[in-house]
């Protein structure tokens, strides 16, 4: 079994980077540290890894957002616009993408240049999404999303681990969203993505 991380460290963290936020209150937002993205069938299917709080927050809210990302639920539309407003027809919580840490893309997305474009534009616009954030392919998307939240808290908090923490790891060297906006603009081929699969309990990085 997957060693879980500190879910009050989590709440920390979301709380801390939270203290400017205006607008929705905290306790009304949902909070994905990450975020699986696929193109199957001409609409995009999102995924959104959102860590378990109601422990720790004392909210225990039993809403089909609290399982979100232990069901690996996805969500769909034409656009990535439609995709995220599907969201909010279903949740009763503000979706806060500002504290996004990994970003999952699904061989059909990475497929279609014209749907990864596209996600790349929607991205940018969003000032919450970090550039910082780390990327990752993934060829079975709900396998991989399916374990947040049940063999760890939090599959931002781990990829990021396995990519920061590990001996052998080149931090400097691993993609994020910044390299691929820039090959975009640039004209340039997509950088290699390391690709995340799930094995039983575990997760595993293989170079793409």
């Amino acid at each position: 079994m997957i060693r879980k991380k500190s879910k009050a460290v989590l709440l920390a963290a979301i709380l801390a980077l939270s203290l400017s936020a205006c607008g929705v209150a905290l306790e009304n937002r949902s909070f994905p540290l990450s975020m699986g993205v696929d193109y199957q069938d001409g609409e995009y299917q999102v995924y959104y890894g959102l860590p378990d709080l109601s422990g720790v927050t004392g909210q225990n809210k039993d809403s089909e957002n609290q399982k979100a990302g232990e069901k690996a639920d996805f969500y769909q539309g034409k656009t990535m616009e439609d995709a995220e407003k599907d969201f909010q027809n279903s949740q009763e919580d503000y979706l806060d993408t500002g504290h996004l840490k990994v970003l999952l893309l699904g061989n059909g997305l990475l497929d279609d240049q014209e749907a990864y474009k596209n996600l790349l534009h929607y991205l940018e616009d969003k000032p919450s999404v970090a550039g910082n954030i780390y990327v990752f392919s993934c060829s079975r998307l709900g396998d991989v999303m399916s374990m947040d939240g049940q063999e760890m808290d939090s599959l931002g908090d781990y990829l990021t681990g396995i990519v920061e923490n590990r001996p052998d790891s080149q931090v400097k060297e691993q993609t994020d969203l910044q390299d691929l906006y820039n090959a975009w603009h640039n004209g340039e081929e997509r950088p290699g993505l390391l690709e995340v699969s799930a094995l039983e309990d575990k997760i595993m990085l293989n170079q793409e």
